[in-house]
Order: C-alpha cells, then structure tokens, then sequence
C-alpha cells in the first residue's frame, strides 16, 4: 500500500502541518530520489532542478494535498508527466545548429545569407499576390483564421455568416493556397 500524506513517516507525525510544512518535508524526503528519477529516464541534468520544484509546486497547489492516499505515487506520476511534456516541447523547438566555439562554448551558426533573405521575400511576395487573387470573404477568412487566430466561430459572428459557411471558405482558400504555393 502506498504512504499517504496524513500518515507518511516524519511528515505528519501526529500533529496538523500547513500545507507548506507537509511539502517541504515531502521535498526533504522524495527531492533526491525524484531527481534519480528524471536523471534515469533522459531529463537535462541542468533542468532537474527546475522539474522537480514544478513537481512539487503542482502538490502546493492542489486543495485536497491532505487527500492523496499514495503520494510517492502523485509525486512520480508528476515527475513522469513533466519529463514527458518537456520532451513534447522539445520536439516542437527548432534545433539551433552551432558552430566553432570559442574557449568551450558553441557559437550560434547566423544561417540567414542574402540567397535566404531574398528567398524569404519572394515567397512573401508570391504569398501575398495569391492571397490578393482570392475572393474578398475567403482572403478575409483565412487571414483571420491563419494570421489573427480567430475560432470559426469568432469569424462567422464577425463576419455574420454561419460556421459551415466559414469552414467550407476555409478549406477552398486553404487548397487554391497549396494549390498555388507547392
């Protein structure tokens, strides 16, 4: 059976803690081990730290702390659930490619030449130019979808027309733009 929060050893021994009290010494008792954890499973020993104060920052802010029959397993499920969504983000980050270092430490590669630069303004400028051949409502509907972040239904109240109607002028602006774009 798992230790509780009410009943773990050196936690409560007894007498009523505040919140703050319980978690530091959850902290004092489980900190080391949680680090191990994260270290095993592949986590950045430099945001270690960082994990483990978010792992135990989510326990402050629950309101039922005292109800968590299994805390060392709250605790891991966390830290496993932080490791995972950090991996997540880190796959949707650009990868920045370094070049020669200077006394150890990599420098950033400025990959933009003038061939990218003008490559960039050219699309731009081809993007731009299809956007302008497209029907007034569908250009208005996908610069307020893609570019200003509108919901569906955001855009069909500002433009007074129905969601089916704007999802339909999305999809036919969203092909003639590949269309035209590939």
């Amino acid at each position: 059976m798992g230790t509780t929060l009410h009943g773990s050893p050196g936690v409560m021994d007894g007498e009523p803690q505040s919140t703050d009290d319980a978690v530091s010494a959850l902290v004092d008792r489980y900190g080391r081990a949680i680090g191990s954890f994260l270290l095993r499973r592949g986590a950045d020993p430099c945001e270690v730290e960082d994990m483990k104060q978010e792992i135990f920052a989510a326990l402050v802010r629950r309101s039922d702390v005292h109800t968590i029959d299994n805390i060392e397993g709250y605790l891991f499920r966390t830290a496993n659930n932080i490791l995972v969504d950090r991996s997540r983000r880190a796959l949707r980050r650009p990868v920045l490619v370094t070049g020669e270092t200077f006394d150890g430490i990599p420098a950033a590669v400025d990959e933009i030449s003038p061939e990218r630069i003008a490559l960039g303004r050219e699309r731009y400028r081809l993007f731009v130019d299809t956007l302008q051949e497209m029907p007034e409502r569908q250009r208005t509907i996908i610069v307020l979808s893609r570019i200003e972040e509108f919901s569906g239904r955001e855009i069909a109240l500002q433009l007074g027309i129905s969601l089916s109607l704007v999802e339909k002028e999305m999809h036919n602006g969203l092909k003639f733009l590949k269309a035209r774009l590939s």
